[in-house]
């Protein structure tokens, strides 16, 4: 055997800074090279140093919670079931994160802080607690020394423990710490008044739940983003009706645009009439490009894709095999006042029109929104099927709500078009 020099490094460090050094000699002939403050050591394929600040790296928020789980708590949990740790002291570490996430603005000091500590593909944001890793892992060493007390070895390890150790195993009324499950902090979610309302609405039966969330487990939004975003569903933006009634300082809850009462983040996303024709339609139109930029490139009528935000559909595009019309009026033989669809699609080679209509609102309008958009189409509907002479026309209305919430009826919608969930 023989030591392999060139994979081996030093790091030296006084109260916490890196000083510079020599190389470190081990044997004859033999030195280690040492680290300069800003050069990194990779470990397995991991880069290695004192300071790596995963806050400031360029990583999406759900990659940097995935550090967090994967390099600062594997640190822990090797003390946990050896060191005492006391229930105020992890307290404190928890605490410790949640304000350095708040000071990089990865999470909003007024947000809640049992969703930080639930899994991503129930709606949070799937962060390791401190105190629940310990707790849980005192209970399982436990119960485990416990099973195994016909070997001897645990046996004898049991017998010396009394009070050595957290776990107390010669002692018959130890105490279990408190241990939260997932369905405990989701229950405790639920119970908030303000932040369980997007808990309640995403739980509801129409709601698709995982698609919900999709965007917390695939996601590639910077943690300041992602934090943005859980807050607005939160309901903690200091918008005018906050600030009279949770924060009770006394500000006339007026909509600080339109002149209207009730400045709330439902009527901010959704009911402002100053941001209809400006905020709410720019966000209408880029969810609506994205579908029609799918639909040309199904069809073949485009042949780059491009970023949505970069994408300006044309009002008309055709060839032998469809035609796709873009925020363009249809002309009948009779009068209808809702003539007007975002998308029209004419699928040549089956002979049949998709009319395409998207709608945001907020979250408790899905299922209205939805049935209001098949009503105000059906007249054209039957129009257009007379008047071009087609097999069927069929009405498709896509609607996701203002906080991201998705119908259970969106999936078989893109299907019916033929485009991929």
């Amino acid at each position: 055997m023989r030591l392999g020099v060139d994979k081996c490094a030093v790091l030296h460090v006084e109260r916490g800074s890196i000083v510079s050094s020599d190389r470190l000699p081990v044997s004859d002939g033999i030195n280690l090279r040492a680290l300069s403050e800003g050069e990194t050591y990779r470990y397995l394929g991991m880069s290695q140093n004192l300071g790596i600040d995963v806050c400031k790296s360029l990583l999406s928020g759900v990659n940097k919670t995935r550090a967090f789980n994967g390099w600062a708590m594997p640190v822990l949990l090797y003390t946990f079931g050896v060191l005492r740790w006391t229930q105020t002291e992890l307290d404190a570490l928890d605490r410790k994160v949640r304000s350095i996430m708040t000071l990089h603005r990865m999470l909003h000091p007024k947000s809640s802080v049992m969703r930080l500590y639930i899994p991503r593909k129930c709606g949070g944001r799937g962060l390791l607690s401190a105190k629940v890793m310990h707790n849980s892992g005192v209970c399982s060493l436990r119960e485990y020394f416990l099973s195994r007390a016909d070997s001897v070895m645990h046996r004898e390890v049991m017998e010396c423990d009394k009070g050595l150790t957290p776990l107390a195993l010669a002692r018959d009324g130890w105490q279990s710490p408190a241990v939260l499950s997932t369905s405990d902090r989701e229950a405790i979610w639920k119970g908030k008044e303000l932040h369980g309302r997007f808990f309640q609405a995403l739980h509801e039966p129409h709601v698709d739940k995982e698609a919900s969330v999709h965007w917390l487990r695939f996601g590639d939004l910077f943690g300041e983003t992602e934090g943005f975003v859980c807050a607005i569903q939160d309901q903690v933006i200091r918008t005018n009706n906050y600030r009279k009634h949770i924060l009770r300082d006394g500000t006339a809850d007026i909509c600080r645009l339109c002149r209207r009462p009730g400045e709330s983040l439902r009527h901010v996303t959704s009911g402002c009439s100053m941001l209809a024709n400006t905020e709410y339609l720019h966000r209408h139109n880029q969810a609506a490009r994205i579908l029609h930029q799918e639909l040309a490139l199904k069809y073949g009528l485009i042949e780059q894709r491009l970023p949505y935000y970069k994408y300006q559909p044309d009002a008309v595009l055709e060839n032998d095999r469809a035609k796709l019309y873009w925020d363009r009026p249809i002309i009948t033989d009779r009068t209808i006042l809702a003539n007007k669809p975002d998308i029209v699609l004419m699928d040549q080679t089956e002979s049949r029109v998709f009319l395409v209509d998207i709608t945001i609102p907020y979250d408790e309008n899905l299922v209205r929104a939805e049935a209001d958009k098949k009503t105000k189409y059906l007249d054209l509907a039957h129009e257009v099927t007379d008047m071009w002479r087609v097999v069927s026309t069929e009405i498709i209305p896509v609607v996701v709500s203002v906080n991201g919430l998705v119908p259970k009826s969106l999936s078989k919608h893109l299907e019916r078009l033929g485009l991929n969930k």
